[in-house]
Formats: C-alpha cells, sequence, structure tokens
C-alpha cells in the first residue's frame, strides 16, 4: 500500500463522539427533509424531473416496463431510451413504491445522500483522522452547495449515483472487491452519463496507487469496463428502446463543438483557446450570462478546491463533471444551480480528508479541517440567498426563508390534493406541470399543452407557472378548451380548473401551440 492510501484500524470513538455523529445524520437529514419533502408537500415539484421518475417508478412496482408520455415532443417512448437517460434506480427500488408512494424517490435521496456522508465518515478514520475530526468531515460534506441545489429541485438519479463514490473509493483502497464491485455497478447504472465519471475516477485511483500494481490493473480495468458500459449504452441500447431511434440527446448541448462526442473532446483538446473560453467565458452573446462559470470556480475554490491541486487524482475526477458543465451552450448548466453540481461534493470532500492527513495530528489537522468546513458553510449559505446562475428560485432551495414553507402561488395545497385525489385512477390525463407527481396513478400521463388522447385535463388557475407556455398562451389555453365543444368542465374551484373530454378526439396526437 503506497503512502496515499495508508490504512489504519479506525478507533471508536468516545460515546459523545458518536454522539455528535448520531446528531450530524439527524440533524442534517431533517434539515434535507425540510428542504425537498417540503417542496414536494407545497406543489413546487414538477413533470420534469420527479413526475416523470415516479411515473416510471409505479410502472415498475406493478412489474412492467415504462413508456414516457410526458415529453412534450415525442410520442411514448421507453424510460430507458436516448430520449431521456438510462437510469436504474426507480427500477430497484420500486418495492418502496407501495408504501411511500409519490414520495419514494425524495426519501430515497435523502437517504442516500446521508449514506454518502457516512461514507466520508468512514474513509476519513479508515486513514487516520480521529473520529471527532470524521466528523468535522462529514459536516463538510453535508454543507455542500451542490447537495442543497440538487435537494432544491425535485429528485435526481445522479444524487443517488454520486453517493456511491466515498464507498467505492474506500472499499478499493481496502480491496474489498465485492462490495467496492457494488458501489462500481450503482454509479453505473444510476445514469448513463455517470459511466463516464465512473471511467475518470478509476483513472484517478489509478494515478494515485501507480506503485500498487494490483490497484493499478484494477482500478484500470474498472475505467475500461466503465467506457466500454458507457459506449454499449449510448450507442445501441437507449437508441434501441427510443421510439424515434435518435441517438443521446444529451449531446446536442454540445453541438457546437462538434457533430459528435468524440469530435467535441478533440477540437477543444486541440484548440487551447475555445478551451479557455468554455471554462471561464460566457461563450453566448448574452451579457446577462456574464460571471456564472466565474461564481462555479468560486465556489469550487471556497468549498475544498485547494486540495485539488494538491491531491490532482482527485482533480481528474471532477475532469469530466466540470467538461460536461462547461463546455455546454446552455447557461443553466454552467453555475450551482440544480442537480448539476452534486457530483463535486464527495469528491471535495475525499480530497480535503487526505491533504488534512499530510498534516501533523493534532492542531494544525483540526485546524485545517474547521477552516475548511467554516468555508464550505460559508459559501452555501451565502449562495443560499443570491446567486448569480439564473433561474434560481430561493424559496425552493433556502430553508432558512419563511417564505420556503409557504405556498409560492398561495396555494391552498391540502384541498388541492383533496381535490386531485377525487381523480378516477387509471384515465388518461394531461396536467400542468406542478400537478404531476400527483397524479402518476396511471399508464398516460401527459405534460400540458400535450393532450393526446387524454380524458382529463387538470389546470392549476394561476398564470405564474404555466412553463411551456407563456403566462397569456397558458390562459389563453384554458379557455379554449372552455369553449371549443370537446371538453366541459368537471371540477372548478378558485385554484383548479379539470376538464373532462366530451367526445372521442379528433386528433389522437393533438398538442396545443407552443414555444420553448
Amino acid at each position: 500500500m503506497n503512502r496515499h492510501s495508508t490504512l489504519t484500524k479506525a478507533e471508536p470513538g468516545t460515546a459523545r463522539q458518536r454522539n455528535w455523529a448520531r446528531g450530524l445524520l439527524l440533524g442534517f437529514g431533517l434539515i434535507y427533509a425540510l428542504v425537498s419533502l417540503v417542496n414536494h408537500y407545497l406543489m413546487r415539484t414538477a413533470a420534469f424531473d420527479l413526475g416523470i421518475a415516479t411515473h416510471a417508478l409505479r410502472s415498475y412496482a406493478h412489474l412492467r416496463a415504462h413508456y414516457v408520455t410526458e415529453l412534450l415532443d415525442t410520442p411514448a417512448t421507453n424510460f430507458l431510451s436516448s430520449n431521456l437517460h438510462f437510469a436504474l434506480v426507480p427500477l430497484l427500488v420500486s418495492p418502496l413504491y407501495w408504501l411511500l408512494g409519490s414520495w419514494t424517490l425524495l426519501v430515497v435521496q435523502i437517504a442516500a445522500v446521508l449514506w454518502g456522508g457516512w461514507g466520508v465518515h468512514v474513509f476519513a478514520r479508515a486513514r487516520g483522522a480521529s473520529y471527532g475530526q470524521a466528523n468535522v468531515l462529514m459536516a463538510l460534506f453535508f454543507s455542500s452547495w451542490g447537495i442543497y441545489s440538487a435537494l432544491g429541485y425535485d429528485y435526481h438519479d445522479n444524487v443517488v449515483g454520486a453517493m456511491a463514490v466515498p464507498w467505492l473509493v474506500h472499499w478499493f483502497e481496502q480491496r474489498r472487491w465485492g462490495r467496492a464491485l457494488l458501489a462500481f455497478a450503482l454509479l453505473l447504472v444510476s445514469k448513463e452519463n455517470l459511466a463516464l465519471w465512473a471511467a475518470t475516477i478509476m483513472l484517478g485511483l489509478a494515478w494515485k496507487h501507480w506503485r500498487t500494481r494490483p490497484l493499478l490493473l484494477a482500478a484500470v480495468l474498472g475505467a475500461v469496463v466503465a467506457l466500454i458500459y458507457f459506449a454499449v449504452i449510448t450507442k445501441v441500447v437507449m437508441p434501441g428502446l427510443s421510439v424515434t431511434h435518435q441517438q443521446l440527446t444529451q449531446i446536442q448541448r454540445y453541438q457546437h463543438l462538434g457533430g459528435s462526442l468524440e469530435a467535441a473532446v478533440l477540437n477543444v483538446a486541440t484548440h487551447p483557446r475555445l478551451l479557455w473560453q468554455c471554462l471561464f467565458e460566457n461563450i453566448t452573446a448574452d451579457p446577462n450570462y456574464n460571471y456564472i462559470k466565474a461564481e462555479l470556480w468560486a465556489v469550487l475554490l471556497l468549498s475544498g478546491g485547494l486540495a485539488l491541486a494538491l491531491r490532482p487524482w482527485y482533480a481528474l475526477m471532477l475532469a469530466p463533471i466540470l467538461a460536461q458543465k462547461l463546455l455546454a451552450n446552455d447557461f443553466g448548466l454552467w453555475g450551482i444551480n440544480a442537480q448539476y453540481s452534486i457530483e463535486f461534493a464527495p469528491v471535495l470532500a475525499l480530497a480535503v480528508t487526505e491533504l488534512g492527513l499530510q498534516l501533523r495530528q493534532g492542531p494544525p489537522r483540526q485546524r485545517y479541517y474547521a477552516a475548511s468546513l467554516a468555508l464550505a458553510a460559508l459559501a452555501t449559505v451565502v449562495t443560499l440567498y443570491t446567486r448569480q446562475s439564473k433561474w434560481y428560485q430561493r424559496e425552493t432551495t433556502n430553508f432558512l426563508l419563511a417564505k420556503h414553507y409557504r405556498s409560492t402561488q398561495g396555494l391552498d395545497v391540502r384541498r388541492l390534493r383533496r381535490a386531485l385525489d377525487e381523480l378516477p385512477a387509471e384515465v388518461p390525463l394531461s396536467a400542468q406541470a406542478n400537478l404531476a407527481p400527483w397524479l402518476v396513478n396511471r399508464d398516460k400521463l401527459y405534460h400540458f399543452p400535450v393532450l393526446r388522447d387524454a380524458q382529463l385535463v387538470a389546470l392549476l388557475k394561476t398564470d405564474k407557472l404555466p412553463w411551456p407556455l407563456s403566462p397569456e398562451g397558458y390562459l389563453q389555453a384554458q379557455q379554449l378548451l372552455r369553449t371549443r365543444g370537446d371538453f366541459r368542465v368537471r371540477y372548478e374551484d378558485d385554484q383548479l380548473l379539470v376538464l373532462e373530454r366530451t367526445r372521442p378526439p379528433a386528433q389522437p396526437d393533438e398538442v396545443l401551440p407552443f414555444k420553448l
């Protein structure tokens, strides 16, 4: 075993330290619930992504394949196709649907984050950190901005996959191959693009352990397996499952760099100026998107980024994550919003842990860990209140605000859910985005303004949540359906409108006009 991976017998810790660890798990678990579960209760989750994933979860719980009907521009297609993601977490946890219903994936996501944090704790103790220091490092992980941004916006499979990373690294370095293989497999099957990340994680481990032949060979083998998995899934399996047989749609974000993923990588690798622009500059003509990338780099530095420079194998592990974000032509990926930063959390925590272990045991190491935690927490708290990244909604993520605990649109959510519960199951239905996660008890659930063969249309009457329509277009669409003769009002109050079809659809593939 080389000097970078010295494993020691973990100290058991005092009763007080163990109680602190339990308190951190319970306390941060409560905070995460206050972010994620409160959003769902207050109707701030949406068809994209929780509704789609929960709809698939229900199908898998009934032991059948799932065909996604919520897409705006695609007929029903397999949930695992290239129109979406190859993500097996809903399948793996589908039995929980019978217990938790539409809350299932949110609870799984929170549990996964807590599991990942405990993985950081175990990793640190096994390498010589005291129990108290491991508590600080677990708190550092739990304080990462990437976690709060992800939990503030629905459910995402890559959150679950990312939480396997501390365990993968720990078990790999312990040579507990069976457990390492399980963590590696979870990372791969969580989402197809995480396979590329898995490859660089294994290459990072190969770099770290290049003097230890068994670990080097195992890491290189893992990288090769991950790359083969990515190629087979994205080039063969996903297009084969797609009703349109198209290639992976996510690649469209990088078409300005080349016609394929391989061409884009070659282009930026051979043009340093282009790479610099993509990493640090606003590549659009709109100055409103200036400094979004600078914000990401600043928060990354404050959250332990220095450790990446001094433990460069961890920087390599984050290379595809940075590329996925910063090379895209979509400003929504550049910054620190949503789920696009979750992968930083475990890698930064591991890097900070290892760098601190190079310091002398006692005050120097304790001060470094405490300062790292303070800076990471400061970066998170500041960015809970204000961000340069666009489309940030404080009320969905900042659990410190009173308005987080009130309906953004002033909805009476209890009365609204009672009305939704009265709608018949198994009837094709088109719903406004924020209603969709509560209406998955049917095979055909459409995202309004997609109508197709929907027998029911459920809409919030407010024009504050109209996507993909404009506010005016949303109200006009409601009025159109009221008056055109093939729908009648089934239920209406001050916040909900439910329309019912009066005759078979003249156009079974009807979608009301909209612009994305």
